[in-house]
């Protein structure tokens, strides 16, 4: 990530991972996450880019590239929050990220049964979920921005339905979403993904800033792809 920075000409700015985060490519909630068609294959972070909903039309990508989780590959859980620190970096303004919440054994299907106990506040105990925040504390901890929500499959987050677990002669509960978010956040110089109970993956994250002198043909058209951190950078004229 700092190389990237530095490549787009930010001389000694620098993003810091402050809590567990991994490069990872093929966690699929053990199998519950729902994908196209038969469900044979999960809708991923790792084989998908941009994905709003996980529908039964959805588009994999024959190969998985990488994203920021708190749980590897082999299912074991880092943390319970992903942190990024940005230092040094003037005019920094986050555009966009893909998210996902990935379905998690405490929740196994949306009633209070199976997820801890009877709603509150429209949800239930454990209810997976991932918290977008966002501000220049220190301590992992920033003013929510967004909260994404784990849902029952093929109900407000696409039509698929069916997982490899689950295959295509039943329906697939475990509550779970993909997604994007995208806006407008300056003055910011810490992003917090938070989750509960389990699983969350973040990719494509789009930050901009500025750059003093920059060469004019490249201002504007300017992005490259961290390797391995899921992460996209634009550069911008300083302002006079």
């Amino acid at each position: 990530m700092n190389a990237v920075l530095s490549a787009a000409g930010c001389r000694g700015c620098s993003v810091t991972v402050l809590s567990g985060a991994v490069a990872d490519q093929t966690y699929n909630g053990g199998g519950h996450v729902t994908g196209p068609g038969t469900g044979a294959t999960s809708l991923t972070l790792g084989n998908s880019n941009g994905a709003t909903a996980s529908n039964s039309n959805s588009t994999v990508n024959g190969s998985y590239d990488t994203f920021i989780s708190n749980t590897n590959d082999s299912g074991s859980q880092l943390s319970q929050q992903i942190t990024l620190q940005f230092k040094n970096i003037t005019g920094l303004t986050v555009n966009s990220f893909d998210s996902e919440v990935f379905p998690d054994v405490s929740c196994s299907q949306l009633d209070s049964t199976h997820c801890g106990g009877s709603q509150s506040g429209g949800h239930y105990p454990n209810q997976p979920d991932l918290i977008f925040e966002a501000g220049n504390n220190t301590n992992g901890s920033d003013p929510t921005v967004a909260t994404f929500w784990g849902v029952t499959p093929g109900t407000t987050n696409g039509t698929a339905t069916h997982s490899p677990l689950s295959g295509s002669s039943s329906t697939e509960k475990a509550p779970q979403a993909i997604g994007t978010w995208s806006g407008s956040l300056t003055g910011v110089s810490e992003l917090d993904f938070v989750d509960w109970p389990a699983t969350i993956g973040m990719d494509n994250l789009n930050v901009s800033f500025y750059v003093p002198n920059p060469e004019p043909a490249s201002v504007f058209l300017f992005a490259t792809a961290a390797v391995g951190a899921g992460l996209l950078f634009r550069k911008r004229a300083r302002k006079a």
